[in-house]
């Protein structure tokens, strides 16, 4: 950009008209010198800062607002370059100089040089600066290709994403920007207030905390082939669920495990039949346990062997059934449809030790109710889904069924 020569005024108050802005009110700053550095004019995109050395001042001119950046003492007017920055900030030692007002540098010390020539150099940058969503850390160039991508979903997802840390920043850009290229607008607006509103320490989509650059696959994985989860649903989940689940942070160790939950389902079921657990973590650990029975357990024909004794034990009323499962699987799919690991002691039934029995509806009996651990004439352990233990109506039918085959309801 050229250059032209600017001429200085005598006037003790700075004229807007001496720097080519427009002439609409801009606020003065009155702002402690950082001796021989002065503030002379800062707001939201520009700032001019003067240096007096001897009897003369030079001043730095950066007018975001109107593309402009120089060097000006007295009648000289030189472009801005890291050269010149270097000199002009030479006696800065040290301190900065605070320009609170400047969203896009609210400091400049000799530090952030580099910085600063990036973005006046850079035609992406400064339009961000003069739109004010031109943000001071990491991670500039990558905001720069979503800037030149779409700046309108830009402008409105740093409006929303405001007050978040860096990283979580820069993780919603990333997830927002995928969510643009696949889905909808009203989908991008959906997944940043939904994140915004959960406030976790840190959140990130990629699976792998150790690999850069990130990627977001940690999320976008499970909306295709073979796990299929809907978007709105998986956000909800993700960003709301997991919050009353206790969990702070949503990183690569949730969407490994997440993702681990839903293919050990299609390992054991040959589908995924609980999508979104209550408590993913501990869904996950009572699969993992379920899917090491079935590796430890006996072979069918064994399994029958050893629950022959207990066939005859089998019993219904009008309300509940007592069932003898046949297989080993059948014990591992009760375990994880009720989200325990009753059966999960492969070495005591292997042994013949205990015995696992199944107390489900009479008329549901291919739908788990109640798992039982049936060792030496007692029920040792009664459990249901996540773990409760036995509501008044089945222990009244157990007791009855236990006065009727000598056996003791202890659990």
């Amino acid at each position: 950009m050229s250059l032209q020569e600017t001429k200085t005024t005598n006037a003790d108050v700075v004229n807007i008209e001496d720097y080519l802005l427009d002439k609409s009110p801009r606020e003065y700053v009155k702002t402690e010198a950082v001796s021989p550095y002065r503030v002379i004019l800062q707001d939201s995109r520009d700032f001019i800062i003067a240096r007096k050395k001897g009897k003369s001042e030079k001043e730095l001119v950066i007018l975001i607002s109107k593309g402009l950046f120089y060097f000006k003492e007295k009648e000289k007017v030189e472009e801005v370059t890291a050269e010149r920055l270097q000199v002009f900030l030479k006696d800065l030692r040290d301190f900065c100089i605070e320009l609170n007002q400047v969203s896009w540098m609210p400091n400049l010390s000799k530090d952030g040089i580099n910085s600063l020539m990036n973005v006046i150099t850079n035609p992406a940058y400064i339009a961000m600066a003069h739109a004010n969503v031109l943000n001071r850390h990491n991670h500039q160039f990558v905001y720069a290709d979503y800037w030149k991508e779409d700046s309108e979903i830009f402008k409105d997802v740093h409006a929303a994403a405001k007050g978040m840390s860096p990283y979580n920043y820069k993780n919603c850009m990333d997830v927002a920007y995928e969510i643009k290229d696949i889905f909808t607008y009203d989908e991008v607006v959906y997944f940043v207030e939904m994140l915004k509103q959960s406030n976790f320490e840190r959140f990130s989509c990629s699976p792998n905390r150790n690999h850069y650059p990130q990627t977001v696959d940690g999320f976008f994985r499970l909306l295709n082939k073979p796990y299929n989860l809907d978007l709105h649903r998986l956000i909800d989940y993700a960003l709301i669920d997991t919050q009353a689940q206790g969990i702070t942070r949503i990183e690569a160790e949730f969407w490994q495990a997440y993702e681990k939950y839903l293919k050990m389902q299609l390992e054991v079921f040959g589908e995924i039949r609980d999508k979104y657990p209550r408590y993913l973590m501990t869904a996950h650990d009572v699969i993992k346990l379920n899917l090491n029975l079935l590796e430890h357990s006996p072979s069918d024909e064994k399994f029958e062997e050893l629950m022959t004794g207990v066939q005859c034990l089998a019993h219904e009323d009008d309300e509940y059934s007592i069932v003898v499962p046949l297989t080993a699987r059948q014990i591992a799919e009760e375990g994880i449809a009720l989200s325990h690991c009753m059966g999960s002691d492969s070495k005591r039934i292997a042994s013949g030790d205990m015995q696992v029995l199944f107390l489900r509806g009479r008329n549901e009996k291919d739908k788990p109710l109640v798992t039982l651990q049936f060792s030496r004439n007692r029920i040792i352990g009664a459990e249901g889904l996540h773990r409760r233990g036995l509501t008044d109506g089945e222990r009244k039918f157990l007791e009855s069924w236990g006065d009727k085959n000598n056996i003791q309801i202890t659990a």
